[in-house]
């Protein structure tokens, strides 16, 4: 993974951490947000990263104080080289069960991804995706109806006849619409 992104993304939750005090307490309802990502793909055996520019889109719903529902659209990057293209992406439906630390929201995600790839060589396009689980940890904390946080992502796919273990790391924002 993108060692600069990784070092920015813990101290972004320790961030979160320290100025969690001054926050108010998250509340329920729907939500929309968006964050910036970083992926690392690890490929039968063979790992590394396509494109340091991605990103994630946020919606969704906090039924109670210990549960939400979501979806992600999330851009897991590209890369283009010699002729031949790749476009990777995943969108997501998730469960979040949270637990409330002070105004601080930890939070695991268990729920299924479909991890879609489109490879161009030339002129000749090809296309692959599969649903598959996707869990991950996270940490959060909200000022009035506007949230941050760090996200720890993971699932694994089997494109192309080819495994593939997926990891994200990003920091989104959120609006809760009160």
């Amino acid at each position: 993974m993108n060692k600069k992104f990784a070092v920015v993304a813990a101290l972004g939750a320790l961030s979160l951490a320290a100025i969690a005090p001054q926050a108010a307490a998250a509340d329920n309802g729907f939500y929309l947000g968006a964050g910036i990502t970083a992926s690392d793909f690890d490929i039968d055996g063979s790992s590394g990263s396509l494109d340091d520019n991605s990103f994630k889109v946020i919606a969704g719903f906090r039924p109670l104080n210990w549960l939400a529902v979501e979806a992600n659209y999330i851009d897991l990057g590209g890369d283009s080289e010699d002729g031949v293209s790749l476009d990777t992406s995943a969108l997501t439906l998730s469960a979040l069960f949270l637990a409330e630390v002070g105004v601080v929201d930890l939070y695991a995600r268990l729920g299924m991804a479909n991890f879609k790839a489109d490879i161009e060589v030339d002129d000749f396009n090809i296309s692959d995706d599969s649903w598959e689980p996707t869990y991950g940890l996270g940490i959060g904390a909200h000022f009035g109806s506007i949230g941050l946080r760090a996200e720890y992502e993971m699932f694994n796919s089997e494109l192309f006849d080819v495994d593939t273990d997926v990891s994200t790391v990003s920091l989104s924002f959120t609006y809760t619409f009160l």
